[in-house]
C-alpha cells in the first residue's frame, strides 16, 4: 500500500495527461518543488478538478506512487480566483510562477520561499498587480541568492555616484568608467525604487507612488538581471509584452 503523507502546497502549473488525467506542478512547504499526477482529475465529477486549478493555496493529501507521487484528496485554502479572472493578474502571476521554478531545485524544503511566495499571491489578487509582481520577483530572486548591488559600482567596488549604469553581467550598478557600451541606465530615482521593492513589506506594503519613468526602468532591470542570473528566457515575459502594447 502506497505511504499517504498530507502537504500544504501552492499549485504553480498544471498540464493536461490522458484524457482524464492532469499532472501538476507544486512549491510544497514540506518538499520544495514536486511534480505529482492527478488521476481523474479532468473527470467534470472529480473532487479534484475544483482545487487543482493554477496558483491555488492548498492542503493535500499525497501517496508515493512507482515514478510519481500521487493526489489522493484536496482542500483549498485560498482559491486566488481574483487572479485566474483578471487577465493582467494572471500574466504577472504566470512569471512570478515561472521564475519561482527556475529559482529553486525539485524536492528541496523552501519554507521561507514559500511563505514568500504565498504573500506575493495575496498581493497580486489585491493590489496593482505590476507593482505586486516587481516587489515580488526582486525579493524571491535575493532570497535565492541573486542580490543586486547598487551601493557600489559591481566591477570596481568604488562607492556609485549616480547617475551611472547598471550591468546585467555584473549584477548590480557600475560606474560609467565600467560600464560597457549598450549598458541601461541607472539614476538616483531607480536606485531609490530598487531599494524601496527590496524592503517592501509584502504583507502591509503601505501605499506610495511611483512614475511611469521609473516604473518602467525598474521592469527593464528586474526582467533583464532574471534573464541573466537564469541564464534562460522567460515565456511568461512574452506575454506580459504583448499585453501591455494592446
Amino acid at each position: 500500500m502506497a505511504l499517504e503523507y498530507p502537504s500544504e502546497a501552492i499549485l504553480l502549473a498544471t498540464r493536461d495527461w490522458s484524457a482524464a488525467d492532469r499532472m501538476v506542478t507544486l512549491f510544497s512547504r514540506e518538499r520544495g518543488i514536486v511534480t505529482v499526477m492527478a488521476y481523474g482529475a479532468r473527470k467534470p465529477k472529480s473532487k479534484l478538478s475544483g482545487g487543482l486549478q493554477p496558483f491555488t493555496h492548498l492542503n493535500l493529501l499525497l501517496a508515493g506512487g512507482k515514478g510519481m507521487d500521487l493526489v489522493r484528496q484536496c482542500e483549498v485554502v485560498t482559491s486566488f480566483r481574483e487572479i485566474r479572472e483578471d487577465l493582467t493578474r494572471l500574466a504577472y502571476a504566470n512569471f512570478i510562477a515561472e521564475l519561482t521554478l527556475g529559482l529553486w531545485p525539485q524536492h528541496q524544503s523552501e519554507p521561507a520561499a514559500f511563505d514568500m511566495l504565498l504573500a506575493v499571491l495575496t498581493l497580486l489578487a489585491k493590489r496593482n498587480p505590476r507593482i505586486a509582481a516587481l516587489a515580488g520577483a526582486w525579493q524571491l530572486m535575493v532570497l535565492a541568492g541573486f542580490q543586486p548591488e547598487y551601493e557600489c559600482c559591481a566591477h570596481c567596488g568604488s562607492k556609485l555616484s549616480l547617475p551611472a549604469y547598471f550591468s546585467f553581467i555584473e549584477g548590480g550598478g557600475t560606474c560609467i568608467a565600467c560600464s560597457p557600451p549598450g549598458t541601461s541606465k541607472f539614476d538616483q530615482p531607480d536606485r531609490d525604487f530598487l531599494a524601496k521593492l527590496l524592503s517592501l513589506d509584502l504583507r502591509q506594503p503601505g501605499q506610495f507612488t511611483v512614475t511611469a519613468t521609473v516604473l518602467s526602468v525598474a521592469e527593464s532591470l528586474l526582467y533583464g538581471f532574471a534573464r541573466h542570473q537564469l541564464e534562460r528566457p522567460l515565456k511568461s515575459l512574452d506575454f506580459i509584452n504583448k499585453l501591455t502594447t494592446l
